[in-house]
């Protein structure tokens, strides 16, 4: 079993990497995510997207009719349609799609303790990184609650519950983790130098 932070840093490097790719390889990547993550993760995928949703369709919605450049032909142009803003809207939905379906796919893997070990063990150097984390934590808790309430709710004060302190599952990183974590910042590293 890999240690949740390096798989964190996995999936943090998949996002440097994504940034970089063409257009049509993004694309597949993102197809790919996407069929992964509806058979391996399905309802953490669906939820996800789902509350995503706005965030999506305002970018494709800016992409799509705020970007200059050539006008498509026919009624597309006519409304506003280019070439550079259809090839924008895909690159960045494509991307974004990429990001939230593999985290799906990671979130799944880990679990909310898992995520948030990997994300205390990766913050380690900075002071306030037990604050970071259970502030994750409630926002994670939040996220994965199945009724849906209103901002009235947002509001109410919370209920006491007694609990004084968090605890966290903390595995040893192994030998394996720091060779992949070690990797994975010299792959990163000498990407961005030669890409």
């Amino acid at each position: 079993m890999w240690h949740p932070a390096s798989l964190l840093l996995s999936w943090l490097a998949f996002a440097v990497v994504l940034a970089g790719l063409s257009l049509p390889t993004m694309l597949v990547v993102s197809l790919s995510c996407l069929v992964i993550a509806a058979v391996a993760a399905r309802q953490r995928t669906v939820n996800l997207l789902r509350r995503s949703r706005w965030l999506l369709v305002s970018l494709a919605i800016l992409f799509l009719f705020f970007s200059p450049g050539e006008y498509l032909p026919g009624l597309p142009g006519r409304i506003g349609l280019t070439h550079e803003g259809v090839r924008q809207c895909a690159e960045q939905l494509g991307r974004l799609l990429a990001l939230l379906t593999s985290l799906a796919l990671l979130h799944q893997r880990l679990g909310t303790d898992g995520l948030l070990t990997g994300f205390y063990w990766l913050l380690h150097p900075i002071p306030w990184r037990d604050a970071t984390v259970v502030r994750l934590m409630l926002v994670m808790e939040f996220v994965e609650r199945k009724e849906r309430i209103g901002w009235r709710d947002w509001l109410a004060p919370e209920p006491e519950t007694g609990a004084d302190c968090l605890r966290l599952p903390m595995p040893r990183l192994r030998g394996r983790d720091r060779l992949l974590i070690g990797l994975l910042l010299a792959g990163v590293l000498g990407w961005a130098i030669w890409a």
